[in-house]
């Protein structure tokens, strides 16, 4: 049975795509994934439209759906895939709503500054009012600073579940999201690409 993994957070720039991306390619050695963007700005559907001008194939299906179809678009990829990744949009309530009520585990990317911690909050709260299971992740983590730390104190103290790996905010993802590929391709053994790979393992671990 195809486990389905949201990828969520209600305020832009958090890296929610990106991320996404990275773990989906990360996870094609070991899975057969399958992606569903459901954020209008269609970020993810540009990617994989690069991916696939590049390459000739993409090694995953991508399906553009809309909240009125996306339970349907949820089964038909549940068909071939053993893992949903869905791309949500930053601030659609009903949408997101009505995903996590089909969702094993909910990824919550959050850079650590005030206004992404105060945008999780809402993100979490969605969540855990539809039953739904969700992690957050500290994403585009600068190398150094105490407010990493803060950030980190912060959501811990007020009840979100932190993954222990952390996302660097390297030009080596932007490089790899511009080409349609994942760090895991273009920069195999990266500190870019490790970080990947724990994030990915974690996952896996959470949804058993």
């Amino acid at each position: 049975m195809a486990k389905v993994l949201t990828f969520a957070q209600q305020k832009g720039g958090a890296g929610k795509t990106t991320l996404l991306a990275q773990v989906a390619v990360a996870l094609m050695r070991s899975h057969r994934p399958a992606l569903i963007d459901l954020d209008p700005q269609r970020t993810l559907t540009g990617w994989m439209d690069e991916r696939i001008r590049r390459n000739g194939e993409a090694g995953m299906d991508l399906t553009e759906s809309s909240e009125w179809r996306v339970g349907a678009d949820i089964s038909k990829a549940a068909r071939d895939a053993d893992l949903i990744f869905i791309d949500c949009p930053g601030v659609a309530d009903v949408m997101l709503n009505r995903v996590l009520r089909e969702t094993d585990l909910v990824i919550v990317p959050a850079q650590p500054s005030a206004p992404d911690v105060w945008a999780t909050r809402a993100t979490l709260r969605m969540a855990a009012k539809q039953g739904a299971d969700a992690r957050v992740v500290l994403n585009r983590v600068p190398p150094r600073g105490s407010v990493i730390e803060e950030m980190a104190a912060q959501l811990e103290a007020e009840g979100a579940d932190l993954l222990p790996e952390r996302i660097g905010n390297r030009v080596a993802f932007a490089s790899a999201f511009a080409a349609g590929a994942g760090v895991t391709e273009t920069a195999k053994g990266s500190r870019a690409a490790e970080e990947v790979e724990a994030l990915a393992a974690s996952i896996i671990r959470l949804l058993g």
